[in-house]
């Protein structure tokens, strides 16, 4: 590889950790996890696994996609962890929450 090729790798490379600084919207760091979770609300309750978390959300990732009510509760049972909350986002299987 050339010096001007490696150049251009580094610049292409820093522009995007750039970009990436700057779209960057949550208020608190998140933390990636994998724990099994639980969502549960008045019907029910779906398993999930938890992706990250953050002081004020988290990412789950469900086995099919669902219908979810407006705001449910997700609990972590081995960690003693349950907050309630709402979808903020969603992607296929994944699914963005913020706590409430």
């Amino acid at each position: 590889m050339s010096l001007v090729q490696c150049n251009f790798y580094a610049l292409i490379h820093n522009h995007q950790q750039d970009l990436t600084r700057m779209i960057e919207k949550r208020a608190s760091q998140r933390h990636r996890v994998f724990k099994g979770g639980t969502i549960t609300f008045e019907n029910g309750g779906i398993a999930c696994t938890v992706r990250n978390m953050s002081a004020g959300g988290a990412a789950i990732d469900l086995d099919a996609p669902v219908m979810l009510p407006q705001s449910f509760k997700l609990s972590i049972a081995r960690d003693r962890f349950a907050r309630h909350c709402r979808t903020v986002w969603r992607s296929d299987k994944r699914v963005g929450l913020a706590f409430v």
